[in-house]
């Protein structure tokens, strides 16, 4: 009989008891004791048994749609997978192609309608265990933000000192940050002021945070362009203040949906690094952005919006009044 020898790891389990070549080894055992053929095999290291898009989970499909295999070895059901619904889908796609899954340490095969019952209150198992472990990992990491502030990555203009562990100005960066400030205060427009940093030739925030890895290697033909994104994003962080703010968002990795978390709700870390920006820059940034958004005023040309731009409003329809030159 032709087996396929399927192991996986995830980055929640135990790698002595789990690890990679232990399971091969348990399952190269199992096929020669049973007198399998084995014509192939595939693994995935580091990857969560609640997603099905697996390169190693792939080249197994692929080998039975090609009528390769007759029965897939693995050392227990939640190698293959854990979300309930999928993995009993993947089993019901191997049935169809006349391949049966066996569970070498549960000794559960899925040809076996005695193990039909087995089978789905393993799944069950499976399913509520990863989301309990998922449910862990999330309180452990909000724990963190509430106590001491997690900072998954540093943004544009401070490096953490690895020596010390604290974060740190980088004086190259912030002074592109300073100079954002200034020009948005100053009347300047978010595209307006990425067509001038790109005009001068500075690089965008992506090109310092690929720097920092260690293999990386610098692409010519790349240019690293600055994007109204950007600006924005640096002109909304209050780390440049010094305030360090967790918890906006929480997302649900089953589901892969995002929510915004109420301000009231996040975990605010005042005083949690040095200050690139001044606190009255900030504010005037602040209400700007915040008008602005509100009119959505435009600088053509590279011109300064105008300072009173979407503050004077008409008295009887509430409309802005737009600032412009006559002669």
């Amino acid at each position: 009989m032709k087996a396929w020898l399927y192991y996986r790891l995830s980055r929640d389990e135990d790698e002595e008891m789990n690890s990679l070549q232990n399971q091969r080894q348990i399952l190269i055992d199992y096929a020669e004791q049973n007198g399998y053929e084995v014509v192939g095999e595939s693994f995935d290291d580091n990857v969560s048994g609640m997603t099905f898009n697996r390169k190693g989970l792939g080249e197994l499909e692929n080998a039975v749609d090609e009528g390769k295999v007759e029965v897939v070895l693995v050392k227990d059901l939640s190698r293959l997978g854990r979300h309930r619904t999928q993995t009993a889908l993947f089993i019901d796609h191997l049935r169809e192609n006349k391949v049966k899954v066996i569970s070498v340490t549960e000794g559960i095969d899925t040809t076996n309608e005695n193990d039909d019952l087995l089978i789905g209150f393993k799944q069950i198992f499976n399913d509520f265990y990863a989301k309990d472990i998922s449910k862990k990992v999330r309180s452990g990491i909000r724990q963190k933000q509430k106590n001491s502030g997690l900072v998954p990555s540093l943004p544009f203009g401070y490096y953490l000192d690895r020596n010390t562990g604290t974060v740190k100005i980088d004086n190259e960066t912030a002074d592109y940050v300073r100079e954002i400030f200034r020009l948005y205060v100053d009347g300047y427009g978010l595209t307006t002021i990425a067509k001038t940093l790109n005009e001068r030739g500075i690089r965008s925030p992506e090109y310092y945070q690929k720097r920092k890895l260690a293999d990386w290697k610098p692409i010519i033909s790349r240019q690293y362009l600055w994007e109204q994104t950007y600006i924005k994003r640096i002109l909304s962080n209050e780390m440049y203040i010094g305030t360090l703010v967790n918890h906006k968002t929480v997302t649900s990795k089953i589901y892969k949906t995002k929510t915004f978390v109420a301000p009231e709700e996040q975990y605010r870390h005042k005083n949690f690094c040095e200050p690139i920006i001044d606190r009255h820059t900030w504010e005037q940034a602040q209400f700007l952005l915040k008008q602005r958004s509100e009119i959505k005023p435009r600088a053509s040309h590279g011109r300064k919006i105008h300072r009173y731009s979407g503050l004077i409003k008409c008295a009887e329809c509430g409309s802005c009044f737009i600032a412009k030159n006559r002669t």
